[in-house]
């Protein structure tokens, strides 16, 4: 048997494995939804589900920082999907998603279940979410987002979209900036990020391939205070990542100036 069949018996293996795993998470979406169920019981679950498939995959997470108390707005730059399970793995954390993820199969449902906030596309539906948002952190929650809005390779940063920091204004909650670094497989390649028109099963399939994928999560000092508009807080939690992944920031968006006659 030579190397490239090895690797592929392997892959092939992990994945049973992993399909075992989502059936696990599938069952626990049945509890989770029971009637009674307790919040902290779902933010528990979804961390031990989390850091299991981190370990069926052999993602092995360094954690540089501490994080803070909640309440607690969680913002991270976004390089793969892996990002999510990274996040839920390292801390209980409720995530906002777009509107379509809750349609996925079986992801939609697994996210479902771990009290995912979604982001509806239409007129006035992004008040309603951070509406949402503010209650579930004036109670003592944290939320976690990602402010680019889509992925990037990780070699660079994307300028955070401010809208979601409103939810934390006025709400006594600390904003904590998370630096997420992949490290390339033994070959040198970079096959977590998820971008391009690459397919979440492709990129699985690097996945499974991998003998180990390193990330580092980063957390950086909290910031907010002095902050009383949206804008600040984005900047401020963009500087905070861009300094701990020694990337550039984002020039910010000048808007135009109409002409005077």
């Amino acid at each position: 048997m030579n190397r490239t069949t090895r690797a592929h018996a392997r892959a092939i293996l992990r994945a049973a494995c992993l399909s075992l795993h989502v059936a696990v998470g599938m069952l626990l979406v049945l509890a989770i939804l029971l009637p009674g169920a307790r919040q902290l019981s779902r933010e528990r679950l979804t961390r031990w589900w989390n850091a299991g498939l981190l370990r069926l995959l052999h993602v092995r997470v360094l954690q540089h920082g501490s994080v803070g108390p909640t309440p607690q707005l969680v913002v991270a730059n976004h390089v793969s999907w892996l990002d999510i399970s990274v996040l839920a793995a390292s801390i209980e954390t409720r995530f906002v998603a777009k509107a379509e993820v809750r349609a996925w199969p079986l992801a939609g449902s697994l996210a479902t279940a771990a009290g995912t906030f979604y982001l509806q596309r239409g007129a006035g539906e992004t008040q309603a979410l951070i509406a949402r948002l503010r209650r579930h952190l004036l109670a003592g929650g944290r939320v976690a987002v990602f402010p680019e809005g889509t992925t990037t390779p990780g070699d660079r940063l994307l300028r955070f979209q401010p809208r979601l920091f409103a939810a934390a204004l006025g709400t006594g909650c600390t904003v904590q900036p998370v630096a997420l670094r992949y490290g390339p497989d033994a070959n040198g390649d970079n096959i977590a990020a998820f971008v391009g028109q690459q397919s979440l099963a492709a990129n699985l399939w690097r996945l499974l391939h991998a003998r180990e994928l390193v990330v580092e999560v980063s957390f950086c000092p909290p910031v907010g205070d002095g902050c009383t508009n949206r804008d600040a807080l984005a900047r401020n939690a963009q500087c905070a990542i861009a300094a701990a992944l020694i990337l550039p920031v984002p020039c910010e968006r000048i808007p135009a100036r109409r002409l005077a006659a």
